[in-house]
Order: structure tokens, then sequence, then C-alpha cells
């Protein structure tokens, strides 16, 4: 097989700690712009179930939810994830990825997803508790996120702050499977019959919506469950019981629920985040 290998002149040094500044930066803005699609999504996932309220319509909801602050609950929470979390994983990635490629640039499908899982294997050990904070939040108006993490702590212990973590990251592995293994053929659909450039940014965005909504529709009940089951005590329900009891009460459609925003938060949020990030890196390399 023939490798392709490293062979790049940087105009300008480009260390890690850059990379994954802008990284956090980058995802930070993303969050921040699609961040009610979050909310609407965590609200219409729960619809009904939990003592949390029910939505007939997202509609509803929308019609329900007139201040801009309840559109923003619990993004404390979501800091706490996103800012350790992308940092730790671009971190993660360029030291697995040199550890395991060395020199090389192309490499297969199974080593890339590999390389990727395992940094966000990493990450998501600074950023699950971020995670399940926010499911909580935006669950409870009553609760503050110093409530949250003494609740959690006092019910669960430490191990409370990683409740759902496998679950976490088979969801965002099987994110990164799909848009590593779509994205390069998107894009050379794009190339060869829109006749766009490869550099454009045109194509970049293009190709990251695209990729991103596939991903969407393919992961949503991943993401459902998860939010299901994060959303609980660690000392309620397994994985299996709380699936089983699901399946049970609702059927297996109502793990679609909240699909539409969660697809639209991801193509919007991959796009702004890869584009952005693409753009930045560019004026420093």
């Amino acid at each position: 097989m023939d490798i392709k290998r490293r062979n790049i002149q940087y105009s300008k040094p480009c260390p890690v700690y850059l990379l994954a500044s802008l990284g956090c930066v980058t995802t930070l803005f993303s969050e921040m712009v699609c961040y009610p699609l979050e909310v609407i999504k965590v609200k219409l996932q729960m619809n009904g179930t939990q003592g949390c309220p029910k939505y007939k319509y997202m509609k509803q909801f929308i019609s329900q939810t007139k201040s801009i602050q309840l559109y923003y609950r619990g993004f404390d929470a979501h800091i706490l994830k996103i800012i350790p979390q992308s940092t730790t994983k671009i971190f993660a990635y360029e030291f697995i990825q040199t550890a395991f490629t060395g020199n090389i640039v192309e490499t297969s499908f199974l080593r890339k997803l590999s390389t990727a899982a395992a940094a966000y294997g990493v990450a998501l050990l600074t950023g699950n508790m971020g995670d399940i904070f926010r499911i909580r939040l935006i669950n409870n108006q009553d609760l503050s996120l110093i409530q949250a993490i003494q609740q959690s702590y006092k019910k669960t212990g430490f191990n409370g702050f990683f409740r759902g973590y496998w679950l976490n990251l088979i969801t965002i592995t099987s994110i990164q499977a799909i848009e590593i293994s779509l994205f390069q053929k998107f894009k050379r659909f794009f190339i060869h019959n829109l006749a766009l450039s490869h550099n454009s940014i045109i194509t970049d965005a293009l190709t990251s919506l695209i990729t991103g909504l596939t991903s969407g529709i393919l992961t949503a009940p991943l993401d459902g469950f998860k939010t299901r089951y994060m959303n609980q005590f660690i000392d309620q329900y397994s994985y299996w019981n709380t699936f089983i009891n699901l399946i049970k009460e609702e059927g297996f459609l109502a793990l679609y629920k909240g699909t539409f925003p969660y697809c639209i938060k991801l193509t919007i949020g991959s796009t702004f985040t890869f584009v952005l990030y693409e753009q930045f890196k560019k004026q420093i390399i």
C-alpha cells in the first residue's frame, strides 16, 4: 500500500498548544450559537419522562419559552465540558497520532478512527461531568450548577461524575466514524460534479453541512438514549434496564425524540467549528 508521508514546510511554527487554543475558541463560538438547539433537543428527548414537562410539538415548547435565558439554561455546565474537553482532545489527538503514525499523513480509516476515539476517550475524562450537569440543569429549573455537583457527589460519589462515560464515547466515536468515512467522499463528489475548488471555503462548508446532517440522522438514537441515562442517578438503572424500560413504556421510536434539533445543531456546529478552525489555522501556518 502506498502511504503518503509528511513533507510539508510551515511558514510559521505551529505548536500544539496553539492548535488546542484555536480548537477551544472555535468550538466555544459554535456552541454559543447552537446552544438553544441543544436545549430544545434535550427538552424533546426527555418529553414527559422522569418528571419532565410534556410537549406535543417543538413549536409548543418554543411558544411557551419566551425568555432568552431559558434557551441558555445549563450553559455554565456546558462550558465546564467544552473548555477542558476540546483542549484535551487536540493534545491527546496530536500525541497519539505522532506515537502511532509518525510522519505518515494519509492512513487507513481504522487507524484514523482509532486515533480519534482514543483522543476523545481521554478528553471525556474531563468533559463527561459537564455533559451530565448540562442535561440535569436543563431539566430542573430550580437547580444551580453548584447544587447539581453537590447533589450528585452526595448521592453517587465521585463515580457519579462519569455516569454514561462509555455511552458518551460510543456516541462520539460513531459520529467520528461517519464523518471520517464520508467527509472526503462528499468533498470529492462536490469537486468533480460541481466544479468547486479543493481549498474553497464553500467546498469545506458544504461538505461539512452534508456530513453533519448524515451523522446526525444516524446517531440520533444514541444521543437520545444518552440523555435519558445521564439524567438519572447512577444508583437507579443500568444501561440495559434504562433501555428495556424505555422500549417497553414508549417504544423504539422514543429514541428519535429531538432528532430534528439534534441534526440541525450537529450540522451547523460541525460546519462552524471545522470552517473557522481551518481558516484560523491557515493564518498561522
